[in-house]
């Protein structure tokens, strides 16, 4: 998101299919997955397989991914739920994600170029090497898997002539909103200096048809902000991998 706007919410559940792998006890177990909220880090699993992207997640890896469960609109005026399931593993060569959005009230508009995107319905992820974000990279998705990628700088110093090479998106309306899976070179986020641990922001931007036209923003932690905004470093959270 690249507009005054550009912001997101707070995750309300997080958990991890990854836990029933590990020899760990029952009390640990409901830690892995029911998750903390509060603690802003990303424990990704390290998994062997790579994905076909095609838009189903119907591999088995998807099973063993790291799992959020709803987002939230942390500012008081946007009191909206969100039913988003957010999904991501490390494969051998790549960071592997996915979104399931429940929206019953889809808008997407013409795409022209990737300043489109800012119009719409969309996904987003943000990818920084650490807190300064003296360089960081974002990917927004629509849900017609139609791409706006951007690097900025803080505070909103934005090139939108850069893209990620590497990306390899697929994107599907469903009869419940709409499904974005994809995935990114670790070659290149290291190229990027985004490496283990870095720091990502998981967002979500859901625009309200006419005449109401509002948006509503929704982000897996809420930003230290009173207004929406997510190029700020408390809408980002720690990422760690899970060997």
């Amino acid at each position: 998101m690249k507009k005054a706007l550009h912001s997101r919410k707070q995750p309300q559940k997080i958990r991890s299919l990854f836990e029933r792998y590990l020899l760990i006890s029952p009390l640990a177990l409901l830690f892995f997955a029911c998750g903390d909220p509060a603690s802003s880090r990303l424990s990704l699993p390290a998994l062997s397989g790579e994905i076909q992207v095609d838009g189903r997640i119907d591999e088995k890896t998807w099973e063993r991914a790291w799992i959020l469960e709803g987002l939230i609109s942390p500012w008081p005026e946007e009191k909206n739920n969100d039913q988003t399931t957010f999904r991501a593993f490390v494969s051998p060569t790549h960071f592997n994600f996915s979104f399931e959005v429940r929206d019953n009230s889809l808008t997407t508009v013409a795409f022209q170029n990737e300043a489109s995107v800012e119009q719409e319905d969309r996904v987003e992820l943000f990818f920084s090497g650490d807190t300064t974000l003296a360089r960081y990279y974002c990917i927004e998705i629509d849900p017609n898997g139609n791409v706006l990628d951007y690097s900025a700088a803080y505070y909103r110093e934005f090139d939108p002539t850069w893209d990620f090479t590497s990306k390899e998106l697929a994107a599907r309306i469903t009869d419940t909103g709409y499904l974005v899976e994809g995935k990114i070179s670790l070659d290149e986020l290291s190229e990027l200096g985004i490496s283990f641990p870095f720091y990502l922001g998981i967002f979500r931007a859901d625009f309200k048809p006419a005449p109401d036209e509002a948006v509503t923003w929704f982000s897996w932690k809420k930003p230290n902000s009173s207004t929406p905004d997510f190029h700020i470093p408390s809408a980002f959270g720690e990422t760690v991998r899970m060997e």
